[in-house]
């Protein structure tokens, strides 16, 4: 009976024209829109709630088909103060004949009203804004209206609304005439929905893109998206990343992605897609439920040469699994594991042959929470192939499972291929056979490369990573994550407009090289069922320096 319900109200939704809503008279608000509390009710009482860190925006949906999605973003917010919500939406049905469009009074619903906030009216005299009532039964402001009054009641909503005609000029104007009238008690709730009237495995391809682009932040690349292919209100979208990152400081954190056919048992022609982020300016991942598998993947391990000295003091072990349990809040780990696990390490082993103690890296990974290792590195052979099967004897002991180079690690909704473009200390070992390895037939996983490349110390790609990642797009990698410079690259690169998300150079995680000669940072990919994945950034303090005490 529900699900027959959203239904109903969905695509009465869709296929309604505009509404022409009368203003009500002053002093009063607009009537409740639904007669029906069950889809809000029911979705408010299942979604997870809460969150550790204090959203400064939130991105839902408006389609009610999906109401628990709306309720588990908007639920984000509940428990922490806010004096104003900035409500952004798309004009549905072009009813505005300016840029952009307001609503001067409250409304009404099912589960209680939703006050005006008082600088609609400065805002709403704007020449390039419409002061307009027939906005009022738009389904973008409409649909969240009853999980706004259910979680945070007494605040009050200014309405944006964007014309679909509107372009990034247009967008960068509004978010500078919105900045003054938010301060750190202000939400940022935008109203949007995502890939339009594509069939799954296509949407997907298209979320894909959008995601790399919100991970990116790249405001360029965001204003190129389609619409509606990739998104129903670009202009919102943008409105939002600008706001907070000049605001706040902050970036999203996707918690949803989800597709319409996810809702029916029956092939969909024409799909909607759904995301749903919060923002934050939080460093590192944020504990809290999310609707998707989290890992995080770190850059050059190694516990032998100096690091074997130091560990075997209890504080220094300590300091560096504090340390290390903080940076990734206890996520699994991918690491590239550089050099040779073995019983005993020879002290007449030469300084660039790596070996470690195989009892002490082996307690160790598993004190960080290590799921499996890239061995696809030049030093995964620094005693012959007797030291490699060795190593993986070894570390499957442990219960850890490790990679070489074109050897895929699965977990639901992702692929991840490991590589190394060195042979025996040569450069450029990959060849086009070797890169097939990224591809894969599974739709409903991600492909995800990491390699073993570059230059040590040089944090910007050269002409070989710009030819391999060309190849690996070539080959439908979503993601591809470097490791080997010894030093993070900052920031994520976009190529194909969205096809292809870089994050060069991880660095180190772990290795016997202090500050600020390495240093380092952590990828946190967020993986949703119907294979798509959004990453982050992270850095992490040099692990060499916290295990002597170095501040």
């Amino acid at each position: 009976m529900i699900g027959a319900l959203i239904r109903s109200v969905c695509v009465a939704f869709m296929l309604s024209p505009a509404a022409k809503a009368d203003c009500p008279p002053d002093g009063h608000n607009h009537a409740a829109f639904y007669d029906d509390d069950a889809v809000f009710t029911s979705a408010i009482a299942n979604a997870p709630g809460g969150w550790d860190v204090r959203p400064t925006g939130i991105t839902v949906p408006h389609h009610l088909l999906a109401p628990d999605l709306i309720a588990d973003g908007i639920g984000r917010a509940k428990g922490y103060a806010y004096d104003r919500i900035v409500l952004l939406f798309p004009d549905h049905f072009r009813v505005l004949d300016t840029p952009f469009g307001t609503i001067r009074a409250g409304f009404d619903t099912i589960l209680g009203p939703v006050l005006s906030d008082q600088s609609v009216a400065a805002f709403a005299g704007d020449p390039d804004v419409s002061d307009t009532c027939a906005l009022a039964d738009d389904h973008g402001l409409r649909a969240l209206l009853p999980f706004v009054a259910d979680a945070l009641p007494d605040v009050p909503v200014l309405p944006v609304a964007i014309s679909i005609r509107t372009g990034q000029t247009d967008w960068e104007a509004l978010a500078k005439n919105l900045a003054p009238l938010i301060s750190d008690r202000t939400l940022v709730l935008q109203s949007t929905d995502f890939s339009h009237y594509l069939p799954h495995h296509e949407a997907r391809l298209r979320d894909q893109e959008t995601l790399n682009v919100l991970a990116a932040g790249d405001l360029n690349a965001l204003a190129s998206l389609r619409q509606p292919d990739h998104i129903d209100s670009t202009g919102a979208m943008y409105v939002q990343m600008v706001l907070q990152d000049k605001v706040f400081g902050a970036a999203p954190v996707i918690l949803a992605n989800r597709n319409s056919q996810s809702y029916s048992v029956e092939p969909v022609a024409e799909t909607t897609s759904y995301v749903v982020a919060a923002f934050t300016s939080a460093s590192g991942p944020v504990p809290g439920p999310l609707r998707a598998e989290r890992l995080i993947i770190g850059g050059d391990t190694f516990f032998g040469r100096a690091i074997a000295k130091e560990l075997p003091d209890d504080l220094a072990r300590a300091r560096l699994t504090k340390s290390v349990r903080e940076a990734t809040k206890g996520l699994p780990l991918v690491l590239n594991l550089e050099g040779v696990l073995l019983p005993d390490v020879p002290d007449t082993l030469p300084h660039l042959t790596l070996g470690m103690p195989a009892e002490l890296a082996t307690d160790m990974l598993a004190e960080f929470g290590t799921m499996t290792v890239s061995l696809a590195n030049n030093h995964s052979e620094d005693l012959g192939l007797s030291g490699l099967r060795e190593t993986q004897d070894t570390l499957n002991r442990a219960g850890i499972t490790s990679l070489r180079s074109g050897d895929r690690f699965l977990r639901p909704g992702l692929a991840l291929t490991a590589f190394s473009d060195f042979q025996e200390g040569a450069a450029a070992a990959l060849d086009d056979d070797d890169l097939d390895a990224v591809l894969i037939s599974d739709p409903t996983r991600a492909s995800v490369a990491f390699l073993h490349w570059g230059r040590e110390f040089k944090t910007q790609p050269g002409p070989r990573e710009q030819q391999l990642v060309t190849k690996l797009q070539e080959r439908g990698a979503s993601v591809v994550i470097g490791a080997h410079p010894h030093q993070a690259s900052t920031g994520l690169e976009l190529r194909g407009g969205g096809e292809t998300l870089v994050l060069y150079s991880l660095g180190n995680f772990f290795f016997d090289q202090p500050a600020p000669i390495a240093s380092g940072a952590l990828a946190e990919l967020s993986v949703f069922p119907q294979g798509t994945v959004f990453v982050r950034q992270h850095a992490v303090a040099n692990l060499f320096d916290v295990v002597r005490g170095v501040e």
